[in-house]
């Protein structure tokens, strides 16, 4: 009875304090349990079920947001064995860790990486649906969403970091991002300049910092009416209309219909999109967001700056100590090698004027332009040619710092 009454009063004094009973660290979402994870589509049976090794990796962030990372150690291609050199994904706004998987084993990025025998981690920032868990807060309160991509980068970024080299025993990675991914982590390298040292190569697709000539239509349509909602998820509960969406477009009778939601959520495809990729990216997309990341886009496109959100003069001056956030010292941003930036000109979010703005900041970046002139945001994710316009040289870079030969 006593024993039962100590059981009852120590649960008691979890909820109390708001601690999670969640287990962090390594986890086991294979494919084969019976987690909800592993009900519906999701990154690890999209790994799983092409025939690589995954793992699910729970980290905390200091202001209490739980993290899924997935992590693909190996590869039935690679037949090295010993140390493999991590590398991490970052996905953009959104988007989420299945962003990377869509093109499947033979041009996906993750699957490349793994069959070079590199440790492949790839992140889920806080409010995507691996991601919707904190130590106090619940997904369904708006207080769990007071978030923008200057939290990601100062709390998410080092978290998932720390734990990659301490479960490997690393001293630095590799990082690979698009679009938010990588203005994250420019955010991190800025304000935490410790965690230069952390990053062997920063390859960035479509960097996001300086917005000021973006001529997105989207933005340009519904930029008033987002700058007017509240700070809470930006697209509500997304979980039965992805259920939807993956049992409806497998049907070839609606394939047309699908390829219109698609142009709705993302714009429309260009020429080089991967169409038959639509079904599953609509399984799987959106990824959640806080309406705080959008908005801050937006503060960056009116201002012309790269700088913390904008509160207002009252709340900056507490924040910041001056009416108008500071600029992120982007001087501040070196990592162990020159900063690797691919960009096209067909790209209606990230302006060429904007990336030479952010490029002038920096210290030593090397800019790759994309051949096609109406590559979009978009395809450097989804794009037919994907394999060897983008994930080829950055590979090829990768493998290069390494001291590796690079294998096609």
């Amino acid at each position: 009875m006593l024993l039962m009454e100590l059981v009852i009063f120590f649960d008691w004094l979890l909820i109390v304090s708001g601690m999670p009973k969640v287990k962090f660290g390594l986890q086991n979402f294979t494919g084969r349990g019976k987690d909800y994870r592993i009900k519906v589509i999701t990154g690890v049976r999209i790994i799983n079920k092409h025939g690589y090794p995954v793992e699910t990796h729970t980290v905390r962030t200091a202001d209490g947001y739980i993290l899924d990372m997935f992590r693909i150690p190996s590869s039935p291609n690679c037949k090295e064995d010993g140390f493999k050199p991590s590398v991490l994904l970052q996905h953009g706004l959104i988007s989420l860790a299945d962003s990377f998987l869509m093109m499947g084993p033979r041009n996906g990025l993750p699957f490349m990486l793994a069959d070079r025998c590199y440790d492949v981690w790839l992140s889920n920032s806080r409010g995507v649906r691996y991601s919707q868990r904190h130590i106090r807060l619940k997904a369904s309160q708006d207080a769990f969403w007071r978030f923008s991509w200057h939290e990601m980068g100062m709390e998410d970024l080092p978290a998932m970091i720390d734990y990659i080299l301490s479960t490997t025993s690393e001293e630095a990675l590799h990082f690979v991002c698009h679009s938010q991914g990588c203005t994250t982590l420019l955010v991190l390298l800025s304000m935490k300049p410790e965690y230069n040292r952390m990053i062997k190569t920063a390859n960035m697709m479509a960097p996001a910092a300086f917005m000021k000539h973006a001529r997105n239509k989207l933005l340009n349509m519904f930029g008033n009416i987002i700058m007017s909602m509240k700070d809470s998820s930006f697209f509500g509960p997304l979980d039965p209309i992805r259920f939807l969406l993956s049992a409806f477009c497998k049907n070839s009778n609606f394939k047309n219909f699908c390829a219109f939601m698609f142009i709705l959520a993302s714009g429309e495809p260009t020429s080089y999109m991967n169409i038959t990729a639509i079904p599953l990216i609509l399984a799987t997309h959106p990824g959640a967001i806080s309406t705080r990341q959008p908005k801050h886009f937006l503060q960056l496109r009116k201002s012309g700056k790269f700088r913390p959100y904008d509160f207002g003069d009252w709340r900056n001056n507490k924040l910041y100590n001056q009416a108008t956030p500071p600029d992120y010292p982007l001087e501040n941003v070196r990592p162990q090698s020159p900063i690797q930036i691919y960009h096209s000109h067909g790209d209606d979010l990230v302006a060429r004027k904007d990336i030479h703005i952010l490029i002038s900041k920096l210290d030593q970046v090397v800019l790759h332009d994309i051949a096609f002139k109406k590559w979009s945001h978009s395809d450097f994710l989804f794009a037919k040619l994907i394999k060897t316009v983008v994930n080829e040289p950055i590979l090829k870079f990768i493998d290069h710092f390494e001291n590796r030969s690079y294998q096609q």
